[in-house]
Formats: structure tokens, sequence, C-alpha cells
């Protein structure tokens, strides 16, 4: 372990590979259900706004949940990637 200052470096043993995938899914778990909930939030203040009640909360809760489905293939993919040990960029799980 690297000393800085007179103190050991904690900053390479604080990032382990399980606290990492710990991250990533938490990150997916937090993600889906966020974004259909936030199609519901924005379209039930639009049908307040517009007085279109219910349209848009319908048609953006349908959008939300299509973009959760897009997002979870994406992010199966990723995790499949990494799983079979061809690690690209880690910037590849936000296509």
């Amino acid at each position: 372990m690297e000393k800085i200052g007179g103190r050991p470096n904690r900053q390479n043993d604080s990032q382990t590979p399980i606290l990492r995938n710990a991250g990533l899914y938490l990150g997916v778990a937090f993600e889906l259900p966020g974004t259909i909930i936030g199609g519901l939030v924005v379209g039930y203040f639009l049908d307040e706004y517009f007085r279109t009640s219910p349209w848009l909360l319908i048609s953006l809760t349908a959008l939300a949940f299509v973009g959760a489905f897009v997002r979870l293939v994406r992010w199966v993919k990723f995790f499949v990637r990494n799983r079979n040990g061809s690690n690209g960029p880690q910037s590849d799980h936000s296509d």
C-alpha cells in the first residue's frame, strides 16, 4: 500500500470490484422505476396544466415504460459483455 503524507493511500482499496458491481446494480434498481415514475409525474402535471386528463398521463407513462425497457436491454447487454470477459470502455453502459 502506497503511503501519502505518512498515511496509507486507501483510495485504491475503497473501490473493490464487489462495491463497483453493487453500485451498478443499485443504479439499475433506481433508474428503471425512476423513469416510469418520472413519466407518471410529468404526465399528471401536464394533464393538470393543459386540462387533457388522462391522455398525457397515459401517453407519457407508456413512453416511460418503453424507455425503461430500452435501458434494461442495454444494461443486460453491458452485464453480459462484462461477464464474458470482454471488458470494453466503462462508459458503454450509458449507450
